[in-house]
């Protein structure tokens, strides 16, 4: 069942195959039905009970939600299928994850189940080591009409070649304290970011009061913050064939410059934030000293609703025109997030595949959803969920939803698991200079974004 995608289908490509136009906020109802074109699904009877194994994304903000979630699933998954069950280990950095999906594929052994993000999709379809997904399995877990459509976008490079299943949302969205907004005498959220650099400097008091926090030690936030500033100047991580990388352009340079900054040229962000990583980043904003974060998912709600920032938080849209301009440049996108959540995928060479579609069932169940958003405050991508709990798209959770229907998606490329690492790599040396001295150079940081970006080309070759 291995299909090798087409480096040339990018994700607008998909989008309009799919017909969603360029943004997965129109056409709904269109790629819905497209999705729903299935035969009666079929069955096989009980498979032979087993235990699987999952390999799943380490939750680090919460560690103990994520562990009692599990245990909810597998309680429900035995209940459904005396006998058997599973086991489950984690990863916790995009080069884990990286590394674990190279090993199985060539070894064609590994977990029955891995979970990857959006973005590592493309890059797991690509190794042809996973099942790409049927109508009659589709059918088994209840049918792709069951899910959020922007979500499907990133489950394959085409409507009729997905591997991934969603099993949870991400959305983007900017992220304010409102008493600090409020004492600094800021009345409105900031639409560019020179507004940002402004109220940030006004909140800021240099010892324990920061406009905002930073996580360029964590294994994947860095890539996040420059494909946006990047995707804002109107330039790209890697060209259009998806077989060169753009780590070391103009536009990135100046993406990876004006974030870096915050640091070391605005001091709107401690110095010591270069050696966080994204659960430091939650509960610095935690403690109300810390008045935006910055293309934040919905995760940090879990720690921030039982903190002193409880009822103080506010999610908006985050600005969209670059740090000295009055407007977008030519080429620029007005993106505040991209197309992202976790995806369950079935490894072709299971021994248990039927007993693993028992499984992804339980996990995609309205109920289990709703547990997601509930102990982890992730976003459900089951349509059911969010019609049975009107909650989640009421206060900040109905920016959220908007927020993910109008995320930009990203290319879909093989090689952007290696170059979120990359940009990683560049990002944490810089930022550790930064730690050290309180400075740093364009031109180190030049050489180190041409260093990684060569690793990334040699990677390609």
């Amino acid at each position: 069942m291995a299909h090798l995608f087409d480096s040339r289908l990018t994700r607008r490509r998909f989008l309009k195959v799919a017909g969603m136009g360029a943004v997965a906020s129109v056409g709904v109802p269109g790629f819905l039905e497209a999705c729903a074109q299935s035969s009666t699904g079929s069955s096989t009877g009980s498979p032979k009970p087993a235990t699987l194994s999952l390999y799943i994304a380490k939750d680090t903000a919460h560690p103990q939600q994520q562990a009692q979630l599990m245990d909810m699933i597998k309680a429900q998954f035995e209940k459904e299928n005396p006998g058997s069950s599973f086991t489950y280990d984690t990863y916790a950095s995009a080069g884990e994850e990286t590394t674990k999906l190279e090993t199985a594929a060539a070894a064609q052994e590994g977990p029955d189940i891995f979970e990857f993000g959006s973005t590592l999709v493309p890059t797991a379809n690509a190794t042809g080591a996973f099942e790409v997904f049927t109508n009659d399995m589709w059918n088994r877990i209840g049918g792709k009409g069951i899910f959020f459509p922007p979500q499907l976008t990133m489950s394959g490079p085409s409507p009729d070649k997905l591997i991934a299943v969603p099993v949870s949302g991400n959305p983007w969205a900017l992220v304010h304290n409102k008493a600090m907004l409020q004492a600094a005498g800021i009345s409105k959220v900031p639409a560019t970011w020179n507004d940002f650099i402004d109220a940030a400097k006004e909140m800021t008091n240099g010892t324990d009061t920061w406009g905002t926090a930073m996580a360029p030690a964590d294994g994947f936030d860095p890539w996040h913050k420059i494909w946006l500033f990047v995707t804002q100047l109107g330039g790209q991580l890697m060209d259009s064939t998806g077989k060169k990388g753009l780590l070391d352009s103009d536009a990135s340079v100046e993406a990876c410059a004006f974030w870096l900054d915050w640091m070391a040229k605005y001091k709107i962000a401690a110095r010591q934030d270069a050696a966080f990583k994204g659960a430091d980043e939650v509960r610095a904003f935690a403690t109300g000293k810390i008045g935006f974060s910055v293309m934040t998912g919905p995760g940090g709600m879990a720690t921030w609703d039982s903190s002193p920032v409880a009822g103080q938080y506010e999610y908006t849209l985050g600005p969209t025109v670059p740090y000295g301009m009055s407007s977008l440049p030519s080429g620029g996108k007005p993106a505040q997030g991209f197309v992202s959540g976790q995806y369950y995928t079935l490894f072709k060479y299971s021994k248990n595949p039927e007993l693993a579609l028992n499984l992804l069932k339980v996990v995609v169940s309205p109920e289990i959803q709703y547990q997601y958003f509930q102990l982890r405050k992730q976003q459900p991508v089951v349509l059911a969920t969010f019609n049975k709990y009107p909650e989640l798209k009421q206060g900040n959770w109905g920016a959220l939803y908007d927020a993910a229907l109008k995320a930009y998606p990203t290319p879909f490329f093989a090689a952007w698991g290696p170059l979120e690492v990359e940009v990683g790599k560049a990002i944490n040396k810089i930022a550790s200079q930064i730690a050290i001295s309180g400075s740093y150079t364009m031109s180190d940081l030049k050489s180190a974004l041409t260093q990684v970006n060569q690793e990334l080309q040699a990677s390609l070759s």
